[in-house]
């Protein structure tokens, strides 16, 4: 059955650019070039370059070796790189954001770019890059710190930059979020999600423009927001997370994702129920944002599989029919094939590999589970073959024991925050392993016709880096052994193979330089698999001929390096100064759009009207911004625009003039005066809880007693204030005790599970962090590994680490050394108090924000109260409403006293206000 199939509807502008973008796109990639991670952004895998065959592949020899570490010793060891193709040039990653480009026939390095704060990287649990996107001139690297970033492939220059929490809210890695693997290009967009499930995140696909402009007027959201639905439990609950490649059919300008686990991963008693959306696959459209279908492939996921394998998306014969058909396999080992436009499904639960075998995990005893958390298919991307018709799958076969956590009533009853680690498995992140079990990989194709396996081989380590083809026949495959195999495609021969001596976790590109074929794969592996993450090189092969043959690329060869240092992130521009008669305006309806629940077979947007208008007359033809992102459409001849909000997020957004040269008034083009007074002009459309039953009451002594209760569209109350994290906090000197300014903090577990970031210290030093002193084991206290990042240098105190008092904030000051990166161990003392999170409710008077005397968080029953000083009888208030955060000393719970110290003096563009009145009586 097809899960939440919508109807979208289908804007003009958006139609009429449909039909031409697929041949532009097919158009525009040069047979020698590889632009994307799957070499299009259907992710097909397939070069069309035919001269390595199957009759003289056996002697494809390698041509060169480069080792990136040699080239800078400050490179991460490992290696998941999927390199790009340009022009004879080459474009790969590190697993620590670097970015080389090479001459693709010598291996010469032309450029690195390095970022600027490279050093924060050094101490992530999880630290990866697997690619690159490039289009319109411009190459994209999602960087760990949740940063696009936008190259010029000619010197390496950064071009543009954003912060992807600029359009993505709480996307930063406080929250859990990192990128770790390549964004896609199509049709003029950037599209990516992110990692992060088993840290609790809510996972998110979002879209850019290429000059890294919000191309989506709100992110496609896979789960819902936090403490609603099945996510009410705990802050943990999370996941859904899309930290795989997009897909993206340009003839139909759709996008295909795929979808990670719910958390926590191995206990699904905080999250009970299917999780929907969550190992799913999903269809969105590429110019909107909103979802056409989705289908959950693994419901009451408890072994933390994800559908991580970025989808296939082709035409191809189904029972001797040709359909448009998108297919993808999960971690879960199986395979799945679906009608492209409608979500239909042609084959399911297809077997990869030979067991599929995962019972329930029981609280406090071993389940044996087939796979084990790895896979199955893990990133390892699918590739099809038009001559077969044939999908070919690099598997991991893996095999697991599972002893899920057997919690305590005094465990049940711990508050889960941000921050703590709890995957819900007793043995480990992954369980144990099996004994007289070796976890092995395989290669195989399946007829996508008949939905049957043909034929299959099996490889000594598991498979992680997935399969490349050419048009003459030939598939290519590194494995976890380390040996790059060639094969046939209609028969699984083996045709050639070569030895790389270190574990491979990425796979081939098929390009050519100065007219000849190469083959490059990046070589290095992942900590996760065959003991790999010891080495970050590269191998380009080629049949013998003019090549020059190299045993490797010396690094003493001087290069330029490039950063992002200095270069800001891309914001939104400043409005023009209005004139004196300050007549232009951006009007929506007073009230605020009600905050909805989150429903899974929606795009759970609200579409809200508007007008611009000068002097009361009605401004045709003027482009508005919602947010960091401009409309489609310009303002109609009653100077009307149409905008979509998320209406399950209560926060305002702001609204402005993005483009006012082509407006007219009346017929006529707005002189230069009237355009800056047009741009000038700014408004907002806020989602917000309904406030119901509000009164404001003098009282004997002055003070005004206003009282309502806050209430989500369908009457639910709006959830109460929670314990969100602890602090972390204190001064950062060098050796002469002089205040350092902007090094990050960098604490992480001793199992690398899970890692917090400071913000860079100020002119005085001084730094503040979330932090959770917690780790699986339930330490007290709780050693944490310490590393300060300033800039690209890390400190370090090696192998000694910090003990911490269980979950309580802290106080830590760090002195840095006078020379060297030798960090001495700082001392934590534990301090009171912890930062909380709920809906504050407040007002605005005639002179801004009234700051209360007292005030109370809402209560189960969403009712607040503030006493404010004194205010005269028939003074109207307008209220307001914030996703608060503060630090407090005393424990904040539903229908308890607020901290009013912390009160906010004014409010910023994104709170909503004036969503309801109330007069004093």
């Amino acid at each position: 059955m097809i899960r939440g199939l919508v109807a979208v509807a289908v804007i003009a502008v958006v139609a009429s650019l449909a039909a031409a973008s697929g041949a532009q796109t097919r158009a525009t990639v040069a047979a020698g070039d590889w632009i994307a991670f799957g070499r299009t952004p259907d992710n097909s895998r397939l070069s069309p370059l035919k001269d390595i065959t199957p009759a003289n592949v056996d002697q494809l020899q390698r041509v060169y070796m480069l080792d990136f570490q040699k080239l800078d010793p400050n490179v991460r060891r490992g290696q998941q790189s999927y390199p790009l193709a340009i022009g004879g040039k080459l474009y790969v990653t590190t697993n620590d954001d670097n970015v080389f480009a090479l001459d693709g026939a010598t291996g010469k390095v032309l450029w690195q770019y390095k970022p600027s704060n490279s050093g924060f990287f050094k101490n992530f649990g999880i630290a990866a890059n697997r690619g690159l996107a490039y289009c319109d001139g411009r190459l994209f690297i999602a960087q760990l710190d949740m940063k696009l970033v936008a190259l010029d492939p000619s010197d390496g220059k950064v071009v543009a930059v954003t912060s992807i929490a600029q359009d993505v809210p709480n996307a930063s890695t406080n929250y859990g979020y990192s990128e770790t693997s390549a964004p896609i290009c199509a049709n003029h967009r950037v599209l990516m999600g992110a990692a992060g499930s088993e840290y609790g995140i809510r996972g998110f696909v979002m879209a850019w423009t290429t000059d890294l402009k919000p191309a989506w007027p709100t992110p496609f959201w896979t789960v819902p927001p936090e403490l609603q639905s099945w996510r009410r439990a705990s802050r943990v609950v999370g996941g859904g997370a899309v930290w795989t490649p997009v897909t993206v059919d340009t003839t139909t300008n759709t996008v295909y994702f795929g979808t990670g686990s719910a958390t926590p991963l191995y206990y699904p008693q905080l999250r009970r129920g299917p999780a929907p959306r969550t190992d799913g696959l999903i269809a969105v459209d590429l110019f909107s944002g909103k979802m056409k279908w989705w289908q959950q492939l693994i419901a009451n996921n408890q072994w933390a599989y994800d559908v991580a394998q970025p989808p296939l998306v082709y035409t191809g014969k189904v029972g001797g029919k040709t359909h448009r058909v998108v297919s993808v396999a999960t971690m879960e080992g199986v395979w799945f094939a679906f009608d492209a436009n409608t979500g239909k499904p042609f084959h399911e639960r297809v077997k990869v590999i030979d067991r599929v075998e995962h019972p329930p995990l029981r609280p406090g005893q071993p389940v044996t589970v087939f796979p084990s958390s790895l896979g199955g298919l893990n990133f390892s991307p699918a590739a099809y073959d038009p001559a077969t018709n044939y999908v070919f799958n690099a598997a991991a076969e893996t095999a697991v024991v599972m002893i899920q956590q057997k919690l305590t009533p005094t465990e049940k009853k711990r508050k889960f925050l941000l921050g703590d680690v709890y995957l819900g498995l007793q043995n480990g992140n992954f369980g144990t392993a099996l004994a007289n079990w070796h976890d092995h990989g395989s290669i195989s194709a399946i007829d996508v016709s008949t939905g049957k396996r043909v034929w299959k081989f099996q490889t000594p380590e598991p498979e992680r880096g997935g399969v490349s083809l050419t048009a003459t026949g030939l598939g290519f495959a590194g494995g976890g052994d380390g040996k790059i195999r060639a094969f046939n495609l209609k028969t699984g021969k083996i045709l050639w193979s070569y030895d790389a001596q270190r574990p491979i976790a990425s796979g081939p590109t098929i390009f050519s330089a100065g007219g000849k074929e190469y083959v490059a794969v990046t070589v290095g592996g992942t900590p996760t698999s065959s003991n790999g993450g010891v080495a970050s090189w590269m191998m380009v092969f080629a049949l013998p001929g003019q090549s020059h043959r190299l045993a490797s690329v010396r690094p003493s060869t001087p290069h330029p390096v490039t950063s992002d240092a200095g270069f800001q992130p891309t914001g939104t521009a400043a409005p023009a100064v209005a004139s004196a008669g300050r007549t232009a305006r951006i009007s929506v309806p007073a009230a605020a759009v009600p905050l909805t629940l989150w429903k899974s077979a929606s795009s759970n947007e609200a579409t809200v009207h508007g007008r611009v208008t000068l002097g009361g007359r009605p401004v045709r033809g003027a482009r508005v911004a919602l947010d960091r992102f401009t409309l489609l459409r310009a303002t109609d001849a009653s100077g009307g625009f149409t905008a979509s909000v998320d209406s399950t997020l209560a926060r305002r957004h702001p609204l402005r003039i993005g483009d006012a040269s082509n407006a007219t008034v009346g017929g006529k083009r707005l002189t230069s005066a009237q355009q800056s007074e047009v741009r000038s002009a700014s408004g907002g459309i806020s989602v917000a809880y309904r406030i119901v039953g509000a009164s404001a009451k003098k009282q004997a002594n002055g003070n005004v007693v206003v009282r309502g209760r806050v209430l989500r569209a369908d009457g639910v109350p709006a959830p109460g204030v929670v314990l969100l994290s602890y602090r972390m906090q204190g001064s950062i000197t060098d050796a002469a005790g002089r205040p350092v300014q902007g090094a990050t903090v960098v604490t992480r577990t001793t199992d690398r599970d899970f890692w917090t970031f400071s913000l860079p210290s100020n002119a005085s030093g001084r730094y503040v962090s979330f932090f959770s002193a917690s780790d699986e084991q339930g330490s007290d206290p709780v050693p944490l590994n310490v590393q300060v990042a300033v800039g690209q240098r890390s400190y370090s105190p090696g192998l000694a680490n910090v003990n911490f008092k269980r979950v309580s904030s802290a106080t830590m000051d760090i002195k840095l050394p006078a020379s060297g990166l030798g960090l001495p161990l700082p001392k934590a003392a534990a301090d009171p108090g912890a930062f909380y999170r709920g809906l504050l409710v407040g007002v605005l008077g005639p002179n801004g924000v009234v700051r209360p005397v007292s005030a109370r968080w809402p209560d189960a029953s969403g009712r607040f109260s503030l006493v404010l000083p004194a205010v005269r009888k028939g003074t109207q208030l307008r209220f307001w409403e914030s996703d608060f955060t503060a630090f407090s000393t005393t424990p904040a719970r539903p229908g308890a006293p607020v901290a009013t110290t912390s009160w906010p003096s004014k409010l910023t563009a994104r709170i909503p206000a004036g969503i309801a009145t109330v007069t004093v009586r």
